[in-house]
């Protein structure tokens, strides 16, 4: 049986803070994103979750965009790559099943927020947002199994800029 696929990404503004999501009230801090429709890829599910909950243009880090690969005259699509999936398994408080595949992407994005309040977000998904500084998100410590693997990517990714 396979799990359903559900796509996050740590998406930086041109300041280098990343957008975190919190979809009630009293939940942690989550990357945001969400379910891989039927017939979509998860690249396309990454880029509708961000325009639909916020609002939000993105690309993604890994797509040079000056290069140009073909194939018998035609352009390639560049097809970018999570930078990790894993399998999660476990019940909601109502015993339903929530276990899902989940990706993580890298993207960016030319927009700047000024003081939280200008990205349209979708109100039915997104309690609340904010754009937080890498090192902000390294010292939080919210009650959710994942978090210890997204901070061990973080930490990866922007200890990789810092040895440049």
């Amino acid at each position: 049986m396979s799990l359903p696929a559900v796509v996050r990404a740590f998406v930086f503004n041109p300041n280098g803070q990343i957008l975190m999501a919190k979809h009630k009230k009293d939940t942690p801090w989550v990357l945001p994103g969400g379910h891989v429709e039927v017939s979509e890829s998860q690249n396309e599910a990454m880029i509708r979750e961000l325009q639909e909950e916020f609002g939000l243009e993105a690309r993604f880090f890994d797509i040079d965009r000056d290069e140009i690969l073909r194939h018998k005259g035609r352009k390639l699509v560049h097809i970018a790559l999570p930078i990790t999936s894993y399998e999660l398994s476990y019940t909601n408080k109502e015993w339903k099943d929530k276990s899902r595949t989940e990706s993580v992407f890298l993207m960016e994005t030319d927009f700047i927020d000024q003081n939280n309040k200008n990205l349209k977000i979708q109100t039915e998904e997104i309690f609340e947002y904010r754009w937080f500084d890498a090192d902000d998100i390294l010292t939080m410590k919210p009650n959710i199994e994942t978090w210890d693997f997204i901070i061990d990517m973080l930490e990866r990714i922007v200890g990789a800029e810092d040895e440049e």
